[in-house]
C-alpha cells in the first residue's frame, strides 16, 4: 500500500461537525489522504508532524448538500421546460457556469433530479475525472412522467410494464435514484399541484421494480393524492411538497419519508417570479405555494419531519434554503444539519455532510459564524474536496487533482 499523505490540520476559530448541535469552539479539522482523521482542537488532535493551514478567524462546516437540482436549468430566465428541450451541446455548455456557482456557493454534493439526453451522467463522469470543477453528482436521469405533464419535457412514460422497463433501462445506466412527477408543478401552466399523475398500481410499479435494483424512488408532488398516493406506495422522498397539510405531514412522519424543501425557486425574486410570473396561470400558483408553505413549515418542524434542502436549479442560491428556515422558526443549528447531513442521510451517504473520524474531507470555510448570523453562509472563503482546494479565497475554482473512486 502506498505510504500515507503528511497530515493537514485546519484550524478554524470554530467548527460544527453535523453531529452535535452546537459550535466546537477552537476547534480544527485533521485530515489524511482526503479523509478526515480527528476533529478538535489543535492540541488535542493535530500531531507534531502535521502541517497546519490556519483559517482563523473563520469557522469550518461540512460541506453543504443541495438534495434537489438540476445542471442545466436557470429558472430566472423562465420555461423550465423548453429550457430542457434545447439541443443537448447548448445544455451541457450552461452546465459548466451552472456546476461552478454551485461549488462557489460550499456546495460539495448536488443530487440531480431530471435531466434530458443523459447529461448528469455524463457530468457525474466528468466530475469524477477531474475534467470538470462541480460538487460530487447522484443523479436520476431523465425523470418519469406520463406525456404532457410536468417534467415530460421531451417524453413520457406510464402504464406499469413500460414503467418497470424504464427502471430496468436507468439501472442499466448506473443512476444513483429515480426521480418521478406525481403532481404538476408551479412553473407549468396546464397541470394541477393536487392531482396524481400515475396510478397507485403505477406508483408501487416503480417502488417494486426499483427495489430490485437497489434504487429509491423520490416524487416530485406539491399535495393531494398525488402526495397521499406516494407516501403510501413506498415513496423515499416527497420533493418541494408546497401545499402539504397537517394531515399528510402526519402520514409523511408515520411513513419516514423524507421532504426535501426547495424554497429559492419559490420564494426568491430571481426564481419562478423572475422567470415565469408575467403568466397569470404561474403567478396564481406561486403565491398559493407561497402562501401554503408558510403555514405548512411550521408543521413540518413540529411533527419532527426528515428534512434536506434543495435549490432546484437556483445555482448559488444554497445559503439562501438555510436562511429562508430560520426565519420560519428553525434554529441555526438545525438549518445547517439540513444542508449538510440530511443531505447526506436522505441519499444513504454516511461519508459525507459530517465531519468524523472516517469521512470524506468535504468542509467549507466561511468567514463569519452563522451561529451568530446565519447570513454568514454566504461568506464562502474556500471549498474543499476530498481534503483539496477546490475554491480558493481568491475566487478560482478548480477540479479534484485525484478523481474519487466512489462518490
Amino acid at each position: 500500500m502506498p505510504e500515507p499523505s503528511t497530515p493537514v490540520f485546519y484550524q478554524a476559530s470554530a467548527l460544527f461537525d453535523a453531529q452535535s448541535p452546537a459550535m466546537q469552539p477552537h476547534a480544527g479539522v485533521l485530515v489524511v489522504d482526503g479523509t478526515v482523521r480527528a476533529v478538535g482542537t489543535a492540541g488535542r488532535v493535530c500531531p507534531a508532524e502535521a502541517q497546519v493551514v490556519d483559517l482563523r478567524p473563520g469557522v469550518i462546516v461540512p460541506g453543504f448538500v443541495d438534495a434537489h437540482t438540476h445542471i442545466t436549468i436557470r429558472p430566472g430566465e423562465g420555461d423550465q421546460h423548453g429550457q430542457l428541450a434545447q439541443p443537448p451541446p447548448w445544455q451541457t455548455v450552461r452546465g459548466v457556469a451552472n456546476l461552478r456557482a454551485m461549488l462557489t456557493s460550499g456546495v460539495t454534493t448536488a443530487r440531480i433530479m431530471t435531466e434530458e439526453h443523459d447529461i448528469d451522467l455524463y457530468y457525474r463522469a466528468a466530475v469524477r475525472s477531474g475534467e470538470v470543477a462541480g460538487p460530487a453528482l447522484r443523479v436520476a436521469g431523465r425523470g418519469f412522467s406520463p406525456p404532457g405533464k410536468h417534467g415530460g419535457a421531451v417524453n413520457g412514460v406510464q402504464g406499469v410494464d413500460d414503467l418497470r422497463a424504464a427502471v430496468a433501462q436507468h439501472a442499466a445506466q448506473a443512476v444513483d435514484h429515480i426521480k418521478i412527477f406525481t403532481t404538476g408543478g408551479v412553473s407549468s401552466t396546464n397541470t394541477s399541484l393536487e392531482e396524481s399523475n400515475y396510478s397507485a398500481e403505477e406508483i408501487a410499479a416503480i417502488v417494486t421494480a426499483a427495489a430490485e435494483h437497489g434504487l429509491t424512488v423520490s416524487a416530485h408532488a406539491h399535495g393531494g393524492a398525488g402526495v397521499d398516493l406516494a407516501v403510501a406506495h413506498g415513496i423515499h422522498s416527497i420533493e418541494h411538497g408546497a401545499l402539504l397539510t397537517a394531515e399528510s405531514i402526519e402520514a409523511i412522519v408515520a411513513a419516514d419519508v423524507w421532504i426535501v424543501l426547495t424554497s429559492s425557486i419559490l420564494f426568491h425574486p430571481t426564481g419562478i417570479e423572475q422567470g415565469d410570473a408575467q403568466d397569470p396561470r404561474i403567478l396564481a400558483k406561486v403565491q398559493q405555494a407561497r402562501a401554503s408553505m408558510e403555514q405548512a413549515i411550521q408543521t413540518i418542524r413540529a411533527q419532527g419531519a426528515r428534512i434536506a434542502l434543495g435549490t432546484d436549479s437556483m445555482h448559488g442560491l444554497f445559503g439562501y434554503e438555510m436562511q429562508w428556515l430560520t426565519e420560519h422558526g428553525y434554529s441555526a443549528d438545525e438549518a445547517l444539519t439540513a444542508a449538510t447531513r440530511g443531505g447526506a442521510d436522505l441519499m444513504g451517504k454516511p461519508d459525507i455532510g459530517r465531519l468524523r473520524p472516517g469521512s470524506q474531507a468535504d468542509f467549507v470555510h466561511l468567514g463569519g459564524n452563522p451561529f451568530d448570523d446565519i447570513r454568514a453562509v454566504y461568506d464562502v472563503r474556500a471549498v474543499y474536496r476530498h481534503g483539496q482546494q477546490v475554491v480558493t479565497p481568491e475566487g478560482d475554482v478548480r477540479p479534484v487533482d485525484t478523481p474519487a473512486q466512489e462518490e
